[in-house]
């Protein structure tokens, strides 16, 4: 840790860090116990922004090995809601929360091979969490049992709460496998087709400013051109990491999960110079034990965010959804399904999705935007 402090590019923030941060307190308590500096003690203390961001340092400096921290942290988060609880909730709840949403959640980190765990699948996991308390804590004002719980008693449930109440059906189908209630069913909801698009010229014209636009930072132009011209998802371009990138010196492509995405050559060369720019905040030890992330955060550790990946495009001009959305419309539009899964990495029914989509709805979408234009 003091050679990673000591190889940083700006001392005069360096010393300021120091002296006004809660991190440097809390690495000397850790260093004056004389005990091990592990995971687990760090776990013990409080979740505030300086754990966080000492375990980070910790890590990038080769102290601690790399975990994902998304992943970890879901089972302290979970045992200190079910702490709010009434004890006769946390009976059902705590159950459910270990043996089915973190059971699942971990069995994902191990389909993404190790890979960070989505935000959205830490949201949905403590949306449902939170959802299960709120109805058990119904089914007390009402003085129902969950042996008493019926169908009619769910529906109405349901409609007197927002569409997030619709993240109950996990527990719903755990309780009901499980034989503390009977065979309910939470209505599941229509999948919507995607709105949100821009002019194919537009697209183009984005993605032209991602090629040559020399004013823009390196990894917005890298990001926007891979959604604009292949309808990558954001947060999937942002887990990319250097490991990804295969290149012979002739051509480049991009790994996503085992399948191979070539790259036209003007984006290849931008690619190839993300790739070995150092943008970290800390020249790093050559012993970190980080994952080499395309486009790191302000910790080299993780990578940057989608929501601030979301603010930089809406600050230069980009329409990310709606540029991503026309691009794989496009890609629909003239690709089979099958094709479209490899190429841009999605799964194959979300790809027929888009296939049937395309066939159906593109002519009506042109017709209807030629007409909001002539109005």
């Amino acid at each position: 840790m003091r050679q990673a402090l000591c190889a940083a590019d700006r001392p005069r923030s360096l010393f300021s860090w120091l002296d006004r941060s809660k991190a440097p307190r809390l690495l000397v308590e850790l260093a004056a116990s004389g005990e091990p500096i592990t995971h687990e003690r760090l776990d013990a203390f409080p979740v505030t922004h300086a754990t966080h961001y000492a375990r980070e340092l910790l890590v990038t400096a080769g102290v601690l090995p790399l975990r994902d921290e998304y992943l970890e942290r879901q089972p302290v988060w979970v045992e200190q809601l079910l702490a709010t609880a009434p004890e006769h909730h946390r009976k059902t709840a705590a159950p459910f929360a270990h043996w089915f949403l973190l059971r699942r959640l971990r069995q994902v980190h191990h389909r993404r091979g190790g890979k960070r765990v989505q935000g959205g699948t830490e949201s949905i996991l403590r949306s449902r969490l939170r959802r299960t308390l709120e109805l058990l804590t119904w089914l007390d004002q009402q003085g129902i049992t969950l042996s008493e719980f019926r169908q009619p008693d769910l529906d109405r449930w349901l409609d007197e709460g927002t569409s997030t109440r619709q993240n109950i059906r996990a527990f719903i189908v755990w309780a009901s496998k499980h034989n503390l209630i009977g065979d309910l069913k939470v209505p599941l909801p229509g999948r919507a087709h995607p709105v949100t698009f821009i002019e194919d010229a537009e697209r183009v014209a984005q993605l032209r400013r991602c090629i040559d636009d020399e004013g823009l930072p390196l990894w917005v132009r890298v990001a926007g051109a891979l959604m604009l011209l292949f309808g990558l998802q954001g947060s999937r371009v942002l887990q990319l990491t250097k490991d990804d990138i295969v290149d012979d010196g002739t051509s480049l492509q991009i790994d996503l999960s085992g399948r191979r995405l070539h790259l036209p050559p003007k984006l290849a060369h931008l690619v190839r110079r993300l790739r070995d720019q150092s943008a970290t905040r800390w020249r790093l030890n050559q012993l970190a034990d980080t994952r080499p992330w395309l486009m790191p955060g302000q910790s080299p550790t993780r990578p940057l965010r989608v929501e601030y990946l979301s603010l930089k495009f809406r600050e230069y001009g980009f329409n990310g959804l709606g540029g991503r959305n026309t691009a794989r419309l496009a890609l629909a539009a003239n690709l089979p399904a099958s094709v479209l899964a490899d190429l841009t990495g999605t799964s194959v029914d979300n790809a027929v999705r888009w296939s049937n989509f395309a066939k159906r709805d593109w002519t009506d979408y042109v017709a209807a935007r030629k007409r909001d234009t002539r109005n």
